[in-house]
């Protein structure tokens, strides 16, 4: 049968260690434990404090851009009368009234109805160029926005149909 094991002592290992720790000059001993005392010091930089800093920086510049767009939006205003009737078929009138908002959306046609997708189009952009759609006369049966990957990205999906 075998001796129940005592926790009296620490292990042989930490017994090797300080006895080697113990045989080393005094200067030598100093030298370790600032050494020792820079690398925890570097580990808690590297491993804790970049890491909580990086994830800070980037929270603050994805709440400013959700400002920016949350400004934009509320200054933006309705869009004028100069928005033109979309003219032709909806195919080719619907990327070429969204490029003068800088989108480029994918037509499909499904009859009469056209089902418009966005992909990772800028917020400030897609809003007022919906808001357009709508005033030059299309009918928005269905909009679907999702976030995107990027800040102020979203991805839409549309049905326009003429009315």
């Amino acid at each position: 049968m075998k001796a129940p094991l005592l926790m009296t002592r620490p292990s042989p290992a930490l017994d090797n260690a300080a006895a080697w720790y113990a045989a080393r000059s005094r200067r030598e001993q100093i030298m370790l434990a600032f050494l020792g005392g820079l690398l925890i010091v570097a580990a808690l930089w590297l491993l804790v404090l970049r890491p909580l800093l990086d994830a800070r920086v980037a929270s603050v510049s994805r709440i400013a851009a959700y400002e920016e767009v949350m400004v934009r939006v509320r200054t933006g205003g309705p869009p004028g009368a100069s928005v033109a009737p979309l003219e032709g078929p909806l195919e080719t009138a619907i990327p070429t009234q969204a490029a003068a908002f800088g989108i480029v959306p994918t037509v499909a046609m499904e009859g009469e109805v056209a089902t418009v997708t966005v992909s990772e189009g800028r917020y400030d952009s897609l809003i007022p160029w919906l808001a357009a759609l709508e005033s030059s006369g299309a009918v928005l049966s269905s909009v679907e926005l999702q976030r995107g990957s990027q800040p102020g990205a979203v991805n839409a999906t549309l049905r326009v149909e003429r009315p």
